[in-house]
Formats: structure tokens, sequence, C-alpha cells
């Protein structure tokens, strides 16, 4: 095994302590572990042909056919040991995120309660959940992504998209070469489209989608694009060059908001 493979599942482990490795195998160039809770198999596969590791889920003693595709994550070594190993640990973290699912339901009420930090990150409808995963599909997302959350010591989500994924993705449609990676990235947001709530629907449509230009892209990205998110970008133009004040505000901005006030009113006093 791959000193990348042995990091990635030592790391999958260590996040999920009721996993054991139940089997590891080599079969041509690809490595697969099958980690088992005794409830849950999460198998993980590193193909260095497609330049991808895998994650499967399936159940405790499931065959070989009965496993779902969860996630893949773009892994290309660069030769430097040290920089590939911490990169596939990131590997293992994302897949630990995704195998875990959503955070147990708390029998306090939603609206009496606080979301910790880790339910705010893991929340699959969320922003923060959605800006996470770009770095799987954009791989060249993923290093501004650490840059980004160590200047601000937070994810500023659709900063980061208008910053950083909208050249990202008018590089991506600009090389033809990488056909296959743009139709990947526009299957990601009909996913994410379809499962995140309004600040994620948001982000793609009048951040994302609202920034290609040029007829021909345009029409080349609606073909990727599932009905609902081409109906949806097609209404979302109608705002392009306008500034629109969204109908209610999320409470993380009022919260921001409410802070900025009171910063400003602590310094008019002094």
């Amino acid at each position: 095994m791959s000193i990348f493979f042995d990091s990635a599942i030592s790391r999958f482990i260590e996040n999920n302590k009721d996993f054991a490795v139940a089997s590891a195998e080599t079969k041509g160039n690809q490595e697969i572990a099958v980690l088992t809770d005794g409830k849950i198999n999460a198998k993980i596969v590193y193909s260095p042909d497609s330049k991808r590791f895998f994650l499967f889920k399936g159940d405790f003693n499931c065959s070989d056919g009965d496993y779902t595709e969860l996630q893949s994550y773009f892994f290309d070594p660069t030769g430097d040991n040290a920089s590939d190993t911490r990169e596939a640990v990131s590997v293992a973290n994302e897949f630990s995120e995704t195998i875990g699912g959503p955070a147990p339901v708390s029998i306090i009420p939603e609206a009496s309660r606080k979301l910790s930090k880790k339910e705010r990150d893991s929340d699959e409808s969320s922003a923060v959940y959605f800006v996470n995963r770009i770095p799987g599909v954009l791989p060249e997302c993923r290093e501004p992504l650490l840059m980004h959350k160590e200047y601000f010591e937070m994810l500023l989500p659709n900063k980061f998209c208008e910053e950083v994924v909208v050249s990202a993705v008018a590089r991506l449609l600009s090389d033809k070469s990488r056909k296959s990676q743009a139709e990947q990235f526009f299957a990601f947001l009909n996913k994410m489209y379809d499962s995140g709530d309004m600040d994620v629907k948001s982000i793609i449509t009048m951040t994302i989608l609202n920034s290609i230009t040029g007829q021909e892209r345009i029409e080349y990205v609606e073909t990727l694009l599932s009905d609902g998110l081409k109906k949806s970008w097609k209404s979302a133009r109608k705002f392009i060059g306008k500034e629109v004040k969204p109908e209610k505000e999320s409470k993380y901005k009022q919260m921001s908001d409410k802070y900025r006030e009171q910063l400003m009113q602590n310094m008019q006093n002094r």
C-alpha cells in the first residue's frame, strides 16, 4: 500500500473510532480498503489512473456489487511526500464527514438551541457544506480555500465564490481539454442545488452561474444543468447588474450586522 493510501485510511479510523479495517487489497493499480463499524461498511478506493480517491458505502457484510458511491476526491501526487500526505489526510477528513451523515436529531426544540460549528459545517443543506466540497471537483480551489479560512478565521461562502470559484469556472470553460471535469462540476451544482438551502441556491445561480458570459458558453452550460436549475438560472439572469436585496436575511447575516453595529457604536463611544 502507498504511503498516501495508508495515511488516508489511518486518519479515517482516527476520525471514526468505531471503524476498523475489515480487508485491504491491491487490484491492478487500485488500492482498496473496506472498513466497518459492525453496522455499515465504508470502502475507500485509490485509483492512480483516474487520479482520484473514491468513497463507497454499503451494509455490513454486503457483497462487492452492493456498494453505493458517495463521493470522489481528486488526488494527483506532486512528488512532495509531505504535501501529498497532508492532502491524503484531507481526503480522509472529507470522507469522514460524508460517511458520518447528518447530525443526530436533538430533543431540544430547534428554535431554542444554537447549532455547534460542527453541526453547521456538516449540514448538507448549508452554504458552508457546499463550498467545502467545491475543491473535490475544482482542485485549484483547494489551496485558496485554506488561505481564505486562515485569513478570515472562518468560511464566508459567497465571498469565496465571488473571489475564487468564479474565476476557476471561467478557466474551466475556456479549456476544451477539461470537458469531462466541466461535466462533473455542473453535475455537482445540480446535486447541491437540489439539496441546498436558499443560501446555496442563491450562490449557485446569482454568483456562480451569473458570472458565465457569452451566448455560446451559456448555451453549453445549460445542456449540463437539470431542468430545475436551468429554469432558475434563466430567472436569475434578469438581475445581472442589479443590486438585489434578499427577501429575508439569514440569521448569520443578521448577527453579523448586529455585531458590526455594536462594534461601530463602541468605537464612537471611546
